[in-house]
């Protein structure tokens, strides 16, 4: 397998299993086990991915580059905590804006923000521990990895 499909099934891998359980909660949240709830949650996956993925590297590089600089002299495990805790609340955002989107249409501004601030909650406790999981462990080991197959 060339390096290249490594790493791409490497970063695929993790935004299906924690992109695809971040979603499924979102919408159990907005509409229960309901009949088309399978649809509804694979809908909203497949938006949130699309949304995400092109922006998330980019939003990452930014988030890493503001904590750095703005919290230059914590140490870097304190820094990789922050940057979790940051990543989760922003990759959250983004992510129950597409699926109150999906679920819900567009809508009155108050009832939107209303169904989001559900949406968004109902997951971030997920999310941060997510979010501090992958800056704390897997980051540091898709480091090392990238490291060794460039």
């Amino acid at each position: 397998m060339s390096k290249i499909v490594q790493k791409i099934s490497v970063v695929a891998s993790l935004v299906i299993v924690f992109g695809g359980f971040l979603t499924f909660l979102m919408t159990w949240k907005n509409i229960g086990f309901s009949d088309n709830f399978i649809l509804t949650w694979l809908t909203s996956f497949a938006l949130c991915v699309l949304c995400i993925a092109p922006i998330g590297g980019v939003i990452a590089f930014l988030v890493h580059r503001f904590v750095n600089s703005v919290l230059p002299n914590l140490s870097p495990l304190k820094q990789n905590i922050i940057f979790g805790l940051v990543m989760a609340v922003v990759m959250e955002s983004i992510m129950a804006i597409v699926t109150t989107v999906n679920i819900h249409g567009f809508m009155v501004f108050k009832e939107f923000v209303d169904f989001w601030l559900a949406t968004f909650v109902s997951a971030l406790p997920a999310g941060l521990v997510i979010s501090v999981l992958l800056s704390l462990v897997i980051k540091p080991k898709l480091s090392a990895f990238w490291a060794k197959t460039a």
